[in-house]
């Protein structure tokens, strides 16, 4: 079965890419956890939103996270205090994504969970193409995420991965298990 390519628009960027997933989450963020790059919409009420207000900057989003912070900095929370934390379409956004990677690993107890959610480089245009996301810093593959999983300081097995293609959706999903 071929991908398609979709194209990225600034209309489509300000959507909620975390809604296209929402159904699938609950088993995997029971408890007390973060939405990291939350931007206008946590996937859950009960989650944590953190957000740097990248968003209000690009495209004027009126965002009131409940931590204003970089995704990599996590400071505000203990080691292995968190049963999950979840990103949605943010982690291609940063140019150091390893740094954010060990700092949410710190952050989630042993059994809880890494939910990741990001842009398949074979569905979507690549960086520097026409129609790619311009804020975008790296192409998001299986093997690049899992490559720097590998350099973060914790044991993890990969419980769930999907490439998700139906519909409106262009993007890999993963769920990590921290131990």
């Amino acid at each position: 079965m071929r991908s398609r390519r979709m194209s990225w628009s600034r209309e489509r960027s300000c959507g909620n890419e975390a809604g296209k997933i929402l159904w699938e989450l609950p088993a995997y963020t029971r408890g007390r956890g973060l939405d990291v790059g939350c931007g206008q919409f946590k996937a859950y009420p009960h989650f944590i939103g953190v957000d740097d207000y990248t968003d209000t900057r690009l495209f004027g989003a009126k965002i009131k996270p409940d931590v204003a912070s970089k995704a990599d900095r996590l400071g505000l929370f203990e080691d292995r205090s968190l049963d999950f934390v979840f990103s949605s379409h943010l982690l291609e956004h940063l140019s150091e994504p390893l740094k954010a990677l060990i700092e949410w690993a710190r952050v989630i107890k042993d059994g809880g969970h890494l939910v990741l959610y990001l842009p398949d480089e074979d569905q979507y245009p690549k960086v520097g193409e026409p129609g790619a996301n311009p804020d975008h810093k790296w192409d998001v593959n299986y093997a690049r995420v899992v490559e720097l999983l590998d350099q973060v300081a914790r044991d993890w097995d990969l419980i769930r991965f999907e490439r998700r293609s139906g519909g409106d959706e262009y993007s890999l999903f993963f769920v990590f298990k921290l131990t």
